[in-house]
């Protein structure tokens, strides 16, 4: 009798299309955002994904890099994550026209590692 109710309740699930606990985050918006022109050079990269990211304490597991044109970093170490939002401060630098690439590792709640990159441009 237990294994029959065990089964109908996996075959449940699995009609119904329950998945959201095995569900991956994305990134749903950043600032600046993906692929535009700006004149201004933020203070801080702001990317957030569409469900929060995993946390542990003071340990740093969500990482946001971002270089400028001539492939000069311009993050540190220091990267903030809240719920599903995640923060970095940028170097004050004298800001160099071009193209600034952003990558990211993030771990999402259900503890898979999600990679990405995109780029913007500096214009005058």
């Amino acid at each position: 009798m237990k294994r029959v109710t065990v089964g109908l309740l996996a075959l449940s699930l699995l009609v119904t299309g329950v998945t959201t606990a095995f569900a991956h985050t994305v990134l749903i918006s950043s600032n600046p955002s993906k692929g535009s022109t700006i004149k201004v050079l933020p203070a801080k990269i702001t990317l957030k994904f569409a469900e929060p990211l995993l946390t542990l304490g003071k340990h740093a597991i969500n990482k946001v890099v971002v270089t400028n044109p001539n492939n000069v970093l311009l993050t540190t170490s220091v990267n903030f994550a809240k719920g599903a939002i995640l923060t970095a401060p940028l170097a004050h630098v004298t800001p160099v026209t071009g193209t600034y690439k952003v990558s990211y590792r993030v771990s999402a709640q259900d503890g898979h590692i999600v990679t990405g990159s995109f780029t913007f441009k500096l214009q005058n």
